[in-house]
């Protein structure tokens, strides 16, 4: 169940980057991991308690369950929120921004002291390594990610799409084979900005050194089989309509990252919820592939992160960390929480 995501190098972000742990492809068609600890610091290895995966009937039963169709506009502010269960702490519950920009670092020094109070630490999917994730790697991850034999990106998405893709793919170092043999989701998942103001960590990989090196218990609230499925199970029509929209909008892309940075500085999840498809046109005709590319990328793995947190939640001060998309809203994971019987406040960061 261990395995994590993929770790780039150098740090590079992506319009779909803002909400989701890091990209999947760099240079020549291979796949660069790393641990989550920099060189010079030393972790401690990680105790794991394995709460196992959901079976497809536990998630299908999760997925159908019925769920609100209009926003109360209760969970669109916030990042940091405590949680308490008869008046008990059991911990908070931050949403992050898996950028490593330095103008995150004033939202980091704000939580740091709630966070060190904690016994545990969750985050999504941890880094891919075999010291982190002795189960899976990279050669797992690249399987998914490229298709059959004998089939390849161009035939199935049009010689013209495929010459814009491949393009900007060469630009940003895979090699012509690899972009050839890509999937389209994950073609689409390998369009990059390198990151501005950077820092030598993601934000959530940070939190992990910090919690390893406080010997607190750790966990994922999301396996990488259940973050991969996410993509790979949108129909392919959409995933070649959502393809065609990120080649269209790449020259965008570094004014869709700054827009959503800006928006997570103000804590503002609706907006940040909004700029996460502008790179699909407003157009009612679209309206079916934002839902799609929502319910599979957002609203579905709400469900199974929340489901995840359950075990760190009933053991107590625990400090869950995932993509501020995923607190936002009435399906969002705030929401999934107070169904479950728990009470969220929202903590003001200037106010700690």
């Amino acid at each position: 169940m261990y395995a994590g995501l993929i770790r780039l190098t150098p740090p590079v972000l992506s319009t779909f980057g803002a909400c989701l742990l890091g990209l999947m492809l760099i240079g020549a068609g291979s796949i660069s991991v790393s641990i989550a600890a920099s060189p010079s610091q030393e972790v401690q290895v990680p105790k794991i308690e394995d709460i196992q995966e959901l079976s497809d009937e536990e998630l299908i039963a999760l997925l159908n369950e019925s769920k609100p169709t209009e926003e109360s506009g209760k969970f669109s502010k916030g990042v940091l929120w405590k949680i308490e269960k008869n008046q008990e702490l059991i911990g908070y519950l931050f949403g992050t921004i898996h950028m490593n920009d330095k103008r995150v670092n004033k939202v980091r020094e704000n939580i740091l002291g709630v966070f060190d109070e904690m016994n545990s630490f969750a985050m999504e999917s941890f880094p891919s390594d075999h010291y982190w994730n002795p189960y899976h790697g990279g050669k797992m991850i690249k399987a998914d990610m490229t298709l059959p034999e004998g089939q390849t990106l161009e035939q199935l998405i049009g010689k013209d799409l495929y010459a814009k893709v491949e393009e900007t793919l060469l630009q940003l170092g895979l090699d012509r084979k690899t972009i050839l043999h890509l999937k389209p989701w994950a073609a689409m998942r390998s369009f990059a900005v390198k990151a501005e103001n950077s820092e030598d960590m993601i934000l959530d990989y940070e939190l992990l050194d910090r919690a390893a090196s406080q010997k607190k218990e750790l966990y994922q609230v999301e396996s990488i089989e259940e973050f991969l499925v996410t993509f790979y199970a949108m129909p392919l029509d959409v995933q070649i309509k959502l393809l065609e929209f990120t080649a269209n909008s790449y020259h965008k892309m570094r004014d869709t990252i700054n827009d959503m940075l800006a928006a997570y500085l103000e804590e503002d999840l609706l907006k940040m919820y909004e700029i996460s498809t502008s790179f699909i046109p407003d157009e009612p005709g679209n309206k079916h592939y934002r839902d799609t590319y929502l319910k599979h990328v957002i609203k579905d793995r709400n469900i199974v992160m929340e489901h995840y947190m359950r075990k760190p939640m009933r053991e107590k001060k625990t400090f869950i960390a995932i993509g501020a998309l995923h607190l936002y809203g009435d399906q969002g994971v705030l929401a999934l929480i107070e169904k479950d019987g728990y009470q969220v406040t929202r903590v003001l960061l200037d106010t700690i």
